[in-house]
């Protein structure tokens, strides 16, 4: 594995606010329009941020025995949670009201993604994934799952759709209960992306490897060789980049032309501890990470390192770039939640 050649830093953040909470913040998700930030923690409650100010615009109770997921519609109007007390919830974003709470059927609630017409909402609990349309009417149950469901991914036409769990990766269509495809691999899997153009499913797994398969032709390429398991996974908006995380590394892949394959990856190698969470920006060639040693990393791809900040003494544990890429939240240990402004 290379290394990238690190470049002076130039002043691009600026702090905006920081709201102080009282808990790990477990997800944190953008409105579609920018607006608002909603930030969840592990003891439950889920705020609404506004973006520019950084004040309340709700508090939500969110799930009562610690909120694990965040979603929104594709119109901003619901904000969908997942949580360890096996339900769902779908909450009205303008009001601040709980619309429905759905059952997982199977303990913790670990994920939820509405569909990209923002008909459906998807939610995945144990070995079970639902299907409800926005008026709460359960519509599918997918429970063909050999273990924990640990990942989900739509495709853009909204009528398919991703699971990994032990054993492979499943695709679905919304109108049939058997899976379409079945990406068949001996192991576990803690993490699951689909590249923006649908071209490719990638899986972290538990052996510390990765796994990519072609949606189209199934066939699949293996990359091993990572200082740990791979739980954190993200592909950059032109589908070019592939960036996985695995203990203080990131690693990049270039999917480019020819693909991965006999092609030495890019290792972004800065952070002293874990890398808690990795994002790319939604229009740029520039990946943000974060860390336990609560350090935020700009890598510009692939030259190098864009700046680095230590903007909190405790552990960081999630990340969040505003739709518009101009805005990036981070979440901390201690339930704090900043904005940073990058121009």
């Amino acid at each position: 594995m290379s290394g990238l050649n690190e470049k002076a830093p130039f002043e691009l953040i600026e702090p905006q606010w920081r709201v102080v909470g009282d808990d790990y913040i477990t997800a944190l998700a953008w409105s579609p329009d920018g607006s608002t930030l909603a930030a969840a923690s592990v003891g439950g409650p889920i705020l609404l941020l506004a973006g520019e100010t950084g004040g309340v615009v709700h508090e939500l109770p969110g799930h009562g025995l610690g909120t694990l997921a965040l979603d929104w519609s594709c119109d901003g109007r619901w904000l969908a949670s997942g949580g360890q007390d096996g339900k769902a919830r779908v909450w009205d974003a303008g009001t601040g009201a709980e619309a429905m709470v759905l059952d997982g059927g199977s303990g913790w609630v670990e994920h939820v993604a509405w569909s990209p017409r923002g008909d459906l909402l998807a939610s995945a609990a144990g070995k079970f994934v639902k299907l409800w349309k926005n008026d709460g009417e359960l519509c599918r149950v997918y429970g063909d799952h050999a273990s924990t469901v640990t990942g989900l991914a739509w495709l853009r036409d909204g009528r398919r759709l991703a699971t990994a769990c032990y054993g492979g990766v499943k695709l679905w269509r919304i109108d049939a209960v058997q899976a379409k495809k079945h990406f068949q691999w001996k192991g576990s899997f803690l993490s699951l992306s689909l590249s923006p153009n649908d071209e490719h499913l990638a899986a972290g797994c538990q052996d510390d490897s990765l796994l990519v398969w072609n949606v189209k032709t199934a066939k699949n390429v293996g990359m091993s060789g990572y200082p740990g398991k791979i739980s954190l996974l993200n592909w950059d908006a032109s589908s070019r980049y592939l960036a996985s995380g695995a203990d203080r590394e990131a690693v990049l892949w270039n999917f480019s032309g020819p693909g991965p394959a006999n092609r030495e990856p890019f290792v972004l190698s800065r952070h002293i501890d874990r890398i808690a969470d990795l994002r790319f920006h939604p229009k740029r060639d520039v990946l943000a990470t974060v860390g336990q040693d609560g350090m935020l990393i700009l890598w510009n791809i692939p030259e190098g390192i864009m700046k680095d900040l230590c903007i909190l003494k405790n552990p960081l544990t999630r990340l969040a770039w505003s739709p518009q890429g101009n805005m990036l939240g981070v979440g901390s240990a201690e339930g704090e939640v900043c904005l940073l402004s990058v121009r």
